[in-house]
């Protein structure tokens, strides 16, 4: 019986977490697109607390990328500006996408030969194109919204098969944003 109180509490103390992270990631979405600096403390509190829920799930590319967040929020504050301030060429666009190409391929044999990671090519994926798609969005790119609809709808497949299913609520919502952000629908907020 003590075993199974164990893991009752152990399963409520990560969805707590969870819901938790949840809350941050949906604060620092909404007052980013409302372009209030403010958000990127709600970004660092999620970034740790999913910091530690992809470890505890084994989803280590996922992990580093929570606490890469970290001193990106920092920078993003530091770094405020407006929406489309910044400007890549498209040759700049190429060499981001062929080195987050790269990146994932060589990181995706890394984690399956080395790691018990239980998706080692989603994980890739999601970690290496988000870890571009910040940089995007700390420097006010307006591309970063390709990025992110790409890497938010991968990610809600990624969050379901290590059953985080808030979280893949959550990224269903920054699908919609950045869909809705890129093709200048109206939010609902």
């Amino acid at each position: 019986m003590i075993n199974m109180r164990l893991i009752i509490n152990k399963r409520n103390k990560f969805l707590f977490l969870e819901i938790l992270a949840v809350l941050f990631g949906l604060l620092y979405t909404v007052l980013y697109i409302k372009e209030m600096k403010i958000c990127f403390l709600f970004a660092v509190l999620g970034a740790c607390i999913y910091t530690f829920l992809c470890y505890k799930k084994q989803i280590f590319a996922e992990a580093f990328l929570q606490f890469f967040y970290i001193p990106m929020a920092v920078y993003g504050w530091y770094n405020w500006g407006e929406f489309g301030e910044g400007v890549y060429s498209v040759t700049q666009h190429l060499i981001i996408l062929s080195i987050s190409i790269f990146s994932m391929i060589f990181l995706s044999f890394y984690l399956k030969k080395n790691t018990q990671s239980k998706s080692p090519f989603l994980d890739s994926f999601t970690t290496i194109f988000s870890l571009s798609g910040t940089w995007l969005m700390v420097n006010f790119i307006n591309e970063m919204w390709l990025y992110l609809i790409a890497i938010n709808a991968v990610s809600m497949f990624l969050y379901y098969s290590r059953g985080m299913k808030l979280s893949v609520l959550l990224y269903a919502f920054y699908t919609y944003i950045s869909l809705a952000m890129w093709f200048g629908w109206k939010v609902f907020f």
